[in-house]
């Protein structure tokens, strides 16, 4: 059995939880239009995911005061955290009478397909930051049959840039930078990468601005929110640079934008001085 793109987001979201979760939230058949218990039974018969009923599947399920009740009841310590405790319980599972034990079943992730769960990591950010249909996504990584998730969505985002960046409205490449420059942050804690795309994220914003101006004639406006002054303001911080050294950045590493280094260059003075200017909110 094929499966798609929504059969693999859920196969990411199943894996680890229990029956009881399948229908816990609406957004399967709001968002994408497809019935949970189907998806389930799609990844089944596939045999993507099997239901476990073995203690060390189950008893990570319960809450800690289940965990320590059950120790207690067996005469056995019940300090220590959750790893801990289940491990504590495991040991002694032998002498442990589990007849009360509110145990459910997990979905766990068939061994068969845990090279592709991996490689498919990325589903999840692209589910949760839409932006872009995420059966185009998963289709382009059918077709590169990159095992690394972080280059299949590097790669993807790159690809939708450079196609968009000559675009009169370039909306789509600024909005592909975005998407880089959180991806690198959240899922690759590449801090070097992150502000790199960022860059082109924000001075594309200003260029498109500044080709534009004010239509009747006046300077043209832009703002950057809080949480990319505070970026940049830290990014400085922590390299030691100043106003100077930030507009150098800049203007060289978004040489790869269809603008002359001169407007480059007016962009990143005029985003520097928005970085240094006070708070006014």
């Amino acid at each position: 059995m094929n499966l798609d793109a929504i059969d693999v987001l859920f196969m990411h979201y199943i894996t680890g939880r229990t029956p009881d979760e399948v229908n816990k939230y609406d957004f399967w058949q709001l968002q994408y239009g497809r019935r949970p218990d189907d998806l389930l039974r799609r990844l089944m018969e596939a045999g993507v995911i099997y239901e476990d009923d073995s203690l060390p599947a189950t008893l990570p399920k319960l809450r800690v005061f289940e965990l320590k009740f059950i120790l207690k009841r067996a005469g056995l310590k019940i300090s220590g955290n959750k790893p801990e405790l289940v491990k504590r319980i495991l040991q002694h599972a032998g002498t442990i009478d589990f007849t009360d034990v509110p145990l459910k079943n997990v979905y766990v992730l068939s061994d068969s397909h845990a090279d592709f769960y991996s490689a498919t990591g990325f589903m999840n950010f692209f589910h949760f930051n839409g932006n872009f249909d995420l059966h185009e996504v998963y289709d382009f990584y059918l077709e590169s049959g990159e095992p690394d998730p972080h280059r299949t969505a590097v790669s993807f985002l790159e690809g939708k840039a450079a196609r968009h960046l000559h675009d009169a409205n370039k909306y789509t490449a600024i909005k592909a930078y975005f998407l880089l420059s959180n991806y690198a942050l959240e899922e690759m804690r590449d801090m070097e990468a992150s502000i790199y795309h960022l860059n082109h994220f924000v001075m594309l914003i200003v260029l498109q601005t500044m080709e534009g101006g004010g239509g009747d004639g006046s300077e043209p406006h832009f703002y950057i929110d809080a949480y990319t002054r505070s970026r940049y303001r830290a990014y400085m911080e922590a390299e030691g640079i100043d106003a100077g050294d930030l507009v150098q950045y800049l203007t060289v590493s978004t040489g790869d934008l269809p603008y002359p280094e001169e407007s480059r260059r007016e962009a990143a003075a005029l985003i520097a001085s928005f970085i240094e200017a006070p708070d006014f909110y």
